[in-house]
């Protein structure tokens, strides 16, 4: 039967993570419009951008819903403690970990939703983001920005192109002045030059199109030694020169963090029998574990280290609760999924690291609460 005290602490705890994540969330998906658009270092279209909202809200929430727990959990149990309520209970009788009880179903509910987020819905919103950032690479062709302009589009790394494409000008559509530097991770692959030209963006194809391209001079390069491959090729004016850009195809992220878990399973299956040097399955597969535990081990831990503050200054609970608790989990999850992508150790063990070290803090913890180590 759920006490009065229960009723207390699912209350105060589950409404202030509500209104943590809800302030959360929105502060961090401003900031990532916010990188988006400097990303492409122009602003893509009010609508474009407007549609990021709901796949970057879904991304974020297996973040900011621990981290609001976390928060939560630290504040109502360092109130409970500046205002003598845990020396109350305990002088009735109740036993030390009784009050903390009601985390778990909290916590659980946390870890649920940040599971299916990360492992369910993160997937698909992430692919979601691959698409849009298509459309705003398309908008910017569609509606270039006026004046003189030196914009830098990223590929997706590794051997996919890159494109710094600089004009002077725009008349009715065309661009006067123009250069494009194709280039990778390994180094320069060409450099196109024009008087004038028109340039259209192929979404199902990924292809940046430039028709009537006036005086174009193309040249190639070896990207490893920098030097011109061949001799530059000139014209007076070419009418359809298509320029591959992998970035813009239709084709969904072919990535980790865009696989549902039951392909990313597979795929480290796949990883092991051929041996691979790089496992982004496996350190995918760690990152998702440990964000979702995290919303069931860090309220605990953080409501048990904010609980040991015998100080008037509930701000400083907090601090003790909330800083301790993030940077030992986080840190230590992100080691252990470096130590899984490397292969250094295997993903069952390396998933395991930070929550079992947060479980086994918190259990101390407890354990001394008992004896009366820290009445």
């Amino acid at each position: 039967m759920i006490s009065r005290l229960d009723n207390v602490v699912l209350r105060d705890v589950a409404l202030l993570t509500l209104v943590c994540v809800l302030g959360l969330t929105f502060l961090f998906t401003a900031l990532s419009l916010y990188q988006i658009v400097n990303r492409f270092e122009v602003t893509p279209r009010f609508g474009t951008l407007v549609s990021f909202a709901p796949s970057l809200w879904v991304s974020l929430l297996p973040m900011t819903l621990p981290m609001s727990a976390l928060f939560a959990a630290t504040l109502v149990f360092g109130r409970m403690r500046a205002e003598r309520e845990l020396l109350l209970l305990a002088a009735s009788g109740v036993t030390p970990w009784r009050p903390f009880v009601m985390l778990v179903p909290i916590g659980i509910v946390a870890c649920a939703i940040s599971w299916f987020g990360v492992s369910e819905f993160g997937p698909k919103a992430y692919a979601d983001r691959h698409s849009l950032e298509r459309q705003a690479l398309a908008d910017f062709i569609d509606h270039p920005p006026q004046g003189p302009r030196e914009l830098h589009f990223p590929g997706g790394g590794g051997p996919d192109p890159s494109f710094d494409i600089s004009y002077a000008r725009v008349d009715n559509g065309r661009y006067r002045d123009l250069k494009i530097l194709v280039y990778n991770d390994l180094g320069l692959l060409a450099s196109l030059s024009a008087s004038s030209a028109t340039i259209s963006y192929r979404r199902y194809s990924g292809t940046m199109v430039l028709t009537e391209c006036f005086t174009p001079r193309l040249i190639q390069f070896e990207p490893e030694s920098g030097k011109p491959s061949g001799a530059p090729m000139v014209a007076d004016k070419i009418n359809d020169l298509q320029v591959p850009f992998t970035f813009g195809s239709e084709d969904g992220p072919n990535a980790p963090k865009a696989m549902v878990t039951s392909e990313l399973l597979a795929d480290i299956q796949k990883d092991s029998e051929q041996n691979s040097h790089q496992r982004g399955a496996a350190a995918e597969l760690v990152r998702r574990t440990g964000l979702a535990l995290a919303g069931l081990l860090l309220p605990i831990l953080g409501a048990l280290l904010a609980s040991l503050v015998n100080h008037p200054n509930r701000l400083f609970a907090i601090g003790v609760g909330v800083i301790p608790s993030a940077l030992g989990y986080y840190p230590l999850m992100t080691a252990a999924t470096t130590l899984a992508e490397n292969g250094t150790l295997q993903p069952q063990i390396a998933m395991l690291a930070a929550p079992v070290a947060t479980a086994l803090a918190s259990a101390f913890i407890v354990f001394g609460l008992v004896r009366g180590r820290w009445a």
